[in-house]
């Protein structure tokens, strides 16, 4: 549990606090005026300072904004009577958490010290990650921490120090060309050129040309010679993404270059040799094709000869909150702001399925940055897709628990939409029993029922 320290001169309020957050388990200690706090708050390990606007000896604000420069990593919860509602926004712009109306009710500091806690375990996790994106394996671009990406890091690592020809098959979206790109830069030919060629976006009649180039007048149009992309790669690597679209005709061209790296350009009657890497990648099962007949058997060994298999981010979401961090560092430098995601949207963000893979991640994330009011990334900014997953996720989070009977599933789903309630409201249990459509007394009855803990 937390420490909190209680700064106020209502001797009698402080020790009623201070004994009811004693029951629900917090170390609490309290000061009575400004001196008495900042002795206390510089000798003593406190997470959570409530600080009353009108002490005897200071003025609530001036010290507020004495202690977040002096400790910025602890959180400061404002308490102030009704007439001082100006004052508390004042704080809030000087770095306070959240504020607190007296006279207050426990359950509204209680409300408001979760709030405060689940605030700083999230600033810890952040923190964490951070510390984390610094020690992850990473090759080039490619990012993650699980195991299996490790284990890729490591095959990456290893097979760019031969000249096989390397198979890499995965979904769209999943890094293939990130992948081909770190090997190449991990390998000899760094320094030679790195030529990508995507073989569904070229028409068939002129794939051939593309790679393998042609003579003046081998065609209408070929009006001088012109090098194809095998020869613009020679000494370094070639990579030939969406193999699996590459029409079994041609196929039959490509098994010749991935024999003994010859071709002949077309329109020549000349064999020419080329010292190229290649790597090839597809989102298809190559495997089932060849099954099939629908790709040649011959060239899917000659490419096969090192294989590496991207998983979807679905397979691998232990990655998705680094991955999120990577791209909002992105953003922070780009942009000079300090981005950050609400609790809420990044728990929907690890339980969205990402059919997109990493390439729909950063995209959403991207997304949000131009839809954010301000530095926080909230559920609203993302894509309509991840927003309709996400009611869909509020009710089957609870509903799912099959092991519950139903009362307990109702009482568990009552209880998210009190929380919910009460966080829009600011911890007013009145605003809040008025959005839930209750009376105030049934509202205080329920919070009593579900979270007093005496």
């Amino acid at each position: 549990m937390r420490s909190i320290l209680l700064v106020d001169d209502e001797h009698k309020l402080l020790k009623i606090f201070q004994l009811s957050l004693k029951k629900r388990g917090y170390t609490v200690f309290t000061a009575a005026n400004g001196q008495e706090a900042r002795k206390k708050i510089k000798d003593l390990e406190v997470d959570i300072i409530f600080l009353d606007l009108k002490l005897p000896d200071c003025n609530g604000v001036d010290l507020l904004r004495e202690f977040t420069s002096l400790y910025p990593k602890k959180i400061y919860i404002l308490m102030t009577a009704y007439g001082n509602i100006e004052n508390a926004v004042t704080a809030m712009k000087a770095g306070a958490f959240d504020y607190i109306i007296k006279p207050a009710k426990i359950e509204q500091i209680s409300i408001v010290i979760e709030k405060a806690i689940e605030w700083l375990r999230v600033k810890e996790e952040n923190n964490v990650l951070k510390e984390k994106l610094k020690q992850t394996s990473m090759v080039e671009e490619i990012f993650g921490a699980s195991s299996v990406m490790k284990k890729i890091f490591q095959l990456v690592e290893r097979v760019s120090t031969t000249d096989a020809n390397v198979l890499i098959q995965g979904e769209s979206g999943t890094g293939k060309s990130l992948i081909a790109k770190s090997i190449h830069h991990l390998s000899y030919r760094s320094k030679a050129p790195f030529i990508p060629v995507n073989c569904a976006s070229i028409p068939e009649q002129l794939l051939e040309t593309e790679l393998f180039g042609h003579k003046k007048g081998a065609f209408t149009g070929a009006q001088s010679n012109r090098k194809g992309k095998f020869e613009a790669a020679n000494g370094g690597t070639i990579f030939l993404d969406e193999i699996g679209e590459v029409s079994p005709a041609f196929q039959a061209k490509l098994l010749q270059v991935t024999q003994d790296k010859t071709y002949i350009p077309v329109g020549s009657d000349e064999v020419n040799q080329v010292d190229v890497r290649i790597i090839a990648a597809t989102n298809r099962n190559l495997k089932t094709m060849v099954e099939e007949g629908a790709f040649r058997e011959d060239l899917y060994y000659r490419l096969n000869i090192v294989d590496i298999y991207i998983p979807t981010l679905r397979e691998r979401k232990d990655d998705i909150p680094l991955l999120l961090e990577k791209f909002l560092e992105g953003f922070r430098k780009k942009d000079k702001r300090n981005y950050d995601i609400d609790r809420d949207a990044l728990h929907v963000l690890k339980n969205y399925n990402w059919p997109g893979n990493v390439r729909e991640l950063e995209n959403a994330v991207e997304r949000a940055v131009v839809m954010c009011q301000d530095t926080t990334l909230f559920i609203d900014d993302f894509p309509m897709e991840i927003r309709d997953f996400k009611e869909n996720d509020d009710l089957s989070e609870t509903n799912l628990e099959n092991n519950k009977p139903l009362p307990e599933k109702l009482e568990s789903i009552e209880k998210q939409l009190i929380l919910k309630a009460l966080d829009e409201a600011t911890g007013q249990p009145a605003a809040a029993a008025k959005m839930l459509g209750i009376s105030r007394q049934n509202l205080l009855y329920k919070m009593n029922k579900y979270f007093q803990k005496e």
